[in-house]
């Protein structure tokens, strides 16, 4: 099943006086479940790219479409409702909220959402409890390892089941060790979700636990497998 359709991304920057053109009829096609990688240096475009599929930027032409539906043409209220339903995000600073705990942190998203206070806890222990750390629950951030953060980001990530996942450097700070047990568990609890997740990293010893992988050359996609 096709979730995700990027179609003749063209994404073009003004700096000062000169145009900087980041894609050049960049396509990309994920289906449902699906483990993508985006491999580049610094200032490739990964982050970018990231923000396309986020709703957070518009191509400068082309076409975003996600489930069936044209996302880039939205405006900014619909697009916001979408993303907040459909779209959560990971990233190499966690961003948690020191004045929360791990588990208000974890239940945020579906209370901003909607869903009742109590009804969001009870998720966010469930998930907490898959990836290991049911007891940091009441443990605010500060008081967490690096590694203990990242999963916190995690289970926050994902509480909502959405329909994709964006992993900007999610194992970026960590070290090896912790570097592949965070990546097995938002692995696998992406899956148990049918969530596809598109992550932007640096780290190549990561392709071979992934569906796909690409590399952004001169504007474009080019599958790394290839």
């Amino acid at each position: 099943m096709k979730l995700l359709h990027l179609r003749n991304i063209v994404q073009i920057y003004n700096q000062g006086q000169t145009k900087v053109k980041v894609f050049d009829d960049l396509n990309l096609l994920v289906k449902k479940s699906e483990i993508i990688g985006i491999i580049g240096p610094s200032g490739s475009g990964k982050s970018t790219l990231l923000n396309l599929i986020g709703l957070l930027e518009n191509p400068h032409s082309g076409t975003v479409n996600i489930s069936g539906i044209e996302c880039s043409k939205m405006k900014n209220e619909d697009k916001v409702n979408f993303r907040k339903q459909n779209i959560s995000f990971i990233f190499q600073n966690n961003q948690l909220l020191e004045d929360f705990t791990v588990e208000e942190n974890v239940a945020l998203p579906m209370i901003i959402a909607g869903h009742s206070f109590r009804k969001s806890i009870l998720k966010a222990g469930e998930i907490l409890e898959i990836l290991g750390i049911i007891n940091r629950k009441k443990f605010k951030p500060g008081l967490l390892s690096g590694g203990e953060q990242q999963r916190v980001a995690i289970a926050r990530a994902l509480i909502k089941d959405p329909l994709i996942l964006l992993a900007d450097e999610p194992t970026g700070s960590l070290d090896s060790t912790n570097t592949s047990l965070v990546f097995d568990l938002m692995i696998n609890l992406a899956n148990k979700k049918n969530t596809i997740t598109i992550m932007a990293t640096h780290n190549i010893n990561l392709i071979g636990k992934l569906t796909k992988s690409y590399k952004i050359d001169g504007g474009k996609l080019f599958d790394c497998k290839r």
